[in-house]
């Protein structure tokens, strides 16, 4: 802003400048200077009188589309806050707050951090990636009602008098330690004090192993069998699964019939799932004829 006033200063000043522009130019030259001012000045001031800007934490602003941008990628339980009392407040305090604290990172060149580089770089690739599939597949993707429709009607057994177990389980490294879990179960150790104590499956050991509702088509292939015909109470053997070795209990047991009201949104999406599923087969099937891939099986193994 300093700038600009010593511009207009000499601009206005040199007598010698000003009798070289022809008498048109003048105005519009000081116009321009002037808006400029204006423009710093405002840009530093009261944004009480602003239809945008609904905060400023130093020089950065927080305008109305910002918050409406920013509130759209949190949960929607926190998006109808801002619809109630002093919601909408303490939502731009966090985001006041968020950008107080970025601000102070940059400071200190965090963002320069190498690792921190390269997960900026892989969240790059994987928006610009989401951005790519949304235009090619996503946007021309289409569910009619009577796919739907069809859908629940030709999958009785997925949707009428559908037999459904709860399962908890408890995953351990190796066969040795499952050896063991079965062990102290055999002298009436409490399951889910087992897994919670010993499941390297940490979030379903939170829960003492809990994992679920589960229909016969939902579990493995290799464990489906064994498993579904399990009573409520029963321990399975160990199983050597993908995160390790693996042992069953089954915990309730039910037979449960939804109405197409019920389940014509899940529907959708599994049909959704599997239109994209194809596209992206095909897409990637036409690319890989273009791009050579070599793999190191040696390394690899």
């Amino acid at each position: 802003m300093k700038m600009i006033k010593k511009t207009m200063e000499r601009v206005v000043s040199n007598e010698f400048c000003v009798s070289l522009l022809p008498s048109h130019v003048l105005p519009v030259l000081l116009a321009f200077c002037m808006a400029l001012l204006l423009l710093c000045s405002c840009g530093k001031g009261d944004i009480s009188k602003s239809s945008q800007v609904l905060a400023r934490v130093g020089d950065r602003e927080i305008t109305t589309a910002y918050f409406d941008r920013q509130l759209a990628n949190l949960p929607e339980s926190v998006q109808k806050l801002s619809l109630h009392g002093e919601g909408k407040k303490a939502i731009l305090e966090g985001f006041v707050n968020r950008e107080i604290l970025y601000t102070e990172a940059l400071k200190k060149k965090i963002d320069k951090d190498p690792e921190l580089v390269k997960k900026f770089e892989d969240m790059k690739k994987e928006l610009i990636i989401n951005a790519y599939l949304q235009n090619q597949i996503m946007g021309k993707i289409k569910v009619e009602d009577k796919e739907v429709a069809d859908f629940y009607n030709n999958n009785p057994g997925e949707f009428r008098n559908r037999e459904e177990i709860r399962i908890s389980q408890i995953v351990v490294p190796d066969e040795a330690t499952a050896r063991e879990m079965l062990d102290k179960l055999g002298i009436r150790r409490d399951f889910g004090e087992l897994a919670q104590a010993h499941s390297i499956d940490k979030a379903s050991a939170e829960r003492k192993g809990d994992v679920g509702w589960f229909t016969y088509k939902k579990l493995p292939e290799e464990i489906r069998d064994a498993v579904f015909r399990m009573k409520v109470g029963e321990v399975s053997k160990p199983y050597k699964m993908a995160d390790g070795w693996e042992i069953y209990k089954i915990t309730d047991r039910k037979t449960i019939s939804y109405n197409f009201d019920q389940v014509k949104d899940v529907i959708r999406m599994h049909l959704s799932q599997e239109k994209f599923q194809k596209e992206l087969k095909t897409l990637l099937d036409g690319l890989k004829k273009n791009t050579p891939v070599q793999v190191n099986e040696a390394l690899l193994k």
